[in-house]
């Protein structure tokens, strides 16, 4: 039986799930699937509380109130009390994992008789393009101190969803696929290009967040346009980063007036609001629904353009792309967005469900099943790409490769992740790749590095294909194999 716990992390949710035998089984917490990250600290009882509810008074900066939860754990000052004691915000996070532990001994304790549940619990963790790095390591660094065996792997969502997307039959012949997902589970909207190899070596290429384009179109223009008919009359916001933060306040309160402009048949509605820095006074706004909906209209072609500049940033054009994936309920539930961006290619929209966010964690359990068992991996229809296998080299590899001191001739095995290469040198650290496995540089391709650390990032410079410079190139993973063959 499978142990494993998988835990996608995004700036103010997680979601988690397990995979004991052949059957993903989401963990659902009080009827919550996506947990929310707001947090009320009781300060008569000191007692832990969490939910949606609480955004709302963390948004008005109401007191004993924590939410930015991933920005908040990098606060060294940032506490909260429990009776007379001071304890770091990120501890907050404790009352979560106990919920989520309980359902996960329910669960596996069901399935066998044999489970210990005083033992250490082996944890995969995925972080959201939103969350920064050093959020992701304290976040990572708590669960170890709690007692949890953190996996170190890194795990890219978006591969983990084409990974499940290939397994459940949505997404099929994978050989040299090339997909675009969009992913908007927050106020961000997330791009990745990724490149399929086959059905279980996937390998994200190019990625790219834009702020605040997550949002549903009407709600984020419902927000903004509050927002600046108070701030033009009242003066109260005078920087971009404040007018922003006011109009993530208001994307709660939009929902609600965007529900009344569909059931009111007048062509305004009046509604009333206020700025946090001045919650006391009431704001009178008319909402006019045909400069809305015209707002509405520009801000659709807005996002449709960040799908052209993403490729264009990328050194792709539409014609590359096999699939454009949309994930999200912003996305998959506006009937104008579909529209727009079906005008790239409709028969390539792919629109995900929430079974589909599932496989995101699902996407774990398959990237470890096929590296550990590859023959369990879907097999591909046809064999197109010229692949060669390289046999699992030896355990003696080079900690440093430093390539102006090699012989023209030498031949190097580079390997990240599942991916692999060998390399002939042709002196002045110029190389031709003369085998290559699950990798996105291929057979025939030429590169430059200078220097290889085993456990570090290369950066294969100036690739070459063909005669067609295809630019420098960074793996998603730290160099697994490096050996001089």
């Amino acid at each position: 039986m499978n142990r494993r716990l998988v835990i996608y992390v995004d700036t103010d949710f997680l979601m988690a799930g397990v995979k004991p035998f052949d059957t993903f089984i989401p963990i659902v917490v009080r009827d919550i699937f996506r947990i929310p990250l707001f947090f009320f600290v009781d300060p008569s009882s000191s007692k832990i509380f969490y939910g949606e509810r609480y955004r709302q008074e963390y948004e008005d900066s109401q007191p004993n109130t924590y939410g930015n939860f991933l920005q908040s754990i990098l606060d060294d000052k940032l506490h909260y009390q429990a009776f007379q004691y001071m304890v770091p915000v990120v501890e907050l996070l404790k009352v979560i994992m106990d919920d989520l532990r309980r359902q996960y001994l329910s669960i596996l304790g069901e399935l066998t008789s044999s489970l210990d549940p005083t033992a250490a619990i082996p944890v995969s963790l995925l972080f959201s393009d939103n969350v920064s790095v050093a959020s992701q390591k304290v976040f990572a660094d708590y669960l170890q101190r709690i007692g949890y065996e953190v996996d170190q792997t890194t795990f890219i969502p978006a591969e983990m969803l084409a990974l499940s997307l290939f397994e459940n039959g949505k997404l099929s012949h994978p050989l040299q696929k090339k997909i675009v997902i969009a992913e908007a589970f927050n106020e961000n909207l997330n791009y990745s290009l990724v490149q399929c190899y086959n059905a279980s070596a996937v390998e994200r290429i190019a990625t790219h967040t834009y702020s605040l384009m997550g949002v549903d179109s009407r709600i984020n223009v419902v927000a903004a346009y509050a927002v600046n008919y108070i701030n033009n009359q009242r003066r109260l916001l005078s920087s971009k980063e404040e007018i922003e933060k006011e109009t993530k306040r208001h994307f709660r309160m939009a929902k609600e007036w965007v529900r009344q402009m569909d059931t009111d048949v007048r062509p305004f509605i009046d509604v009333k609001s206020n700025f946090a820095i001045e919650k006391s006074a009431e704001n009178k706004v008319v909402l006019k629904k045909d400069e809305i909906e015209q707002q509405v209209t520009y801000h659709v072609r807005s996002l449709g353009q960040t799908f052209d500049q993403f490729l264009t940033n990328s050194n792709h054009r539409t014609e590359d792309i096999d699939k454009i994936i949309l994930i999200g309920e912003s996305l998959c539930n506006s009937q104008e967005l579909k529209l727009e961006f079906s005008r790239f290619g409709a028969h390539k929209l792919l629109l995900c469900n929430e079974t589909d966010e599932k496989g995101i964690l699902n996407g774990v359990f398959l990237r470890k099943q096929y590296q550990e068992k590859p023959q369990t991996a879907p097999q591909p229809i046809e064999q197109n790409i010229p692949s060669s296998h390289i046999p699992p080299p030896s355990l003696q590899f080079e900690t440093v490769v430093v390539t102006t001191q090699l012989s023209i001739g030498q031949q190097l095995e580079i390997g990240w992740n599942d991916r692999m290469i060998r390399a002939l040198h042709l002196g002045n650290s110029l190389f031709v790749v003369v085998k290559h496995y699950n990798s996105q540089i291929i057979t025939g391709d030429q590169f430059s590095i200078d220097t290889l650390l085993f456990g570090q990032k290369p950066v294969f410079k100036n690739i070459m294909r063909s005669g067609k410079s295809l630019g420098d190139y960074t793996p998603s993973g730290a160099l697994n194999v490096l050996k001089k063959v």
